[in-house]
């Protein structure tokens, strides 16, 4: 058995694309009494199953590797509603300078 194969934990779909019948998943499993946080894409096989993909990424789960992704993703969200709000605000002055 190797670490992509340990059973799951948790298991959160965060990306489904139909048409392309692929999913990215965000998983903790244990793997020789070592947690691991992965992301990684899934595929619908001929039997209908998902199955993991080489595609992706793990890494040892810490609070500290927990904590580092949680700020990652609170920047990103912070940063996605301040372009938000200055698109909302700024749109005919951002319109003029590259348009």
């Amino acid at each position: 058995m190797d670490i992509h194969n340990a059973p799951e934990e948790y298991t959160k779909v965060i990306y489904y694309d139909q048409d392309r019948e692929e999913q990215v998943r965000l998983i903790v499993s244990t793997f020789r009494y070592v947690e691991y946080l992965s992301i990684r894409k899934y595929y619908l096989d001929f039997n209908e199953e998902w199955k993991p993909s080489n595609v992706g990424v793990t890494i040892p789960m810490s609070i500290e590797t927990s904590q580092e992704l949680f700020i990652a993703l609170v920047e990103i969200l912070s940063l996605a509603e301040s372009k938000g709000v200055i698109e909302e605000h700024f749109k005919d002055l951002i319109n003029d300078i590259y348009i």
